[in-house]
């Protein structure tokens, strides 16, 4: 086992909780997208969004959110122009990995 490697360490992904926030734009969001995508690179930055998808029909965005909690989260898309404006909306759902279920037994 490498020196620095720790099976006890804590790190910041196996601590947060991952977190699906799909936005839905009840108005015009051209005024603010340049703020909006300032303000999404801080969080990516910040590791707050890992992922971060447009709607094909531009309706939205779907971003994949790793945050200590929901609460964490919410704040994070809160703190968007588009929401501060009242543009948007998230509905943000918890996720997780299929990598981090155990093993099921098979049916049968």
């Amino acid at each position: 086992m490498p020196q620095n490697a720790n099976p006890h360490a804590d790190t910041h992904e196996e601590s947060a909780m991952m977190f699906l926030a799909v936005s839905h734009n009840i108005g015009d969001p051209t005024p603010y997208l340049q703020a909006e995508a300032a303000r999404a690179a801080e969080l990516q930055q910040a590791g707050l969004v890992e992922l971060m998808l447009l709607k094909a029909d531009w309706s939205g965005v779907v971003l994949l959110l790793r945050a200590a909690d929901l609460m964490t989260a919410r704040k994070a898309v809160d703190s968007l122009p588009l929401v501060a404006h009242g543009i948007t909306s998230f509905e943000l759902t918890e996720v997780i990995s299929p990598d981090s279920l155990p093993a099921a037994e098979p049916a049968g």
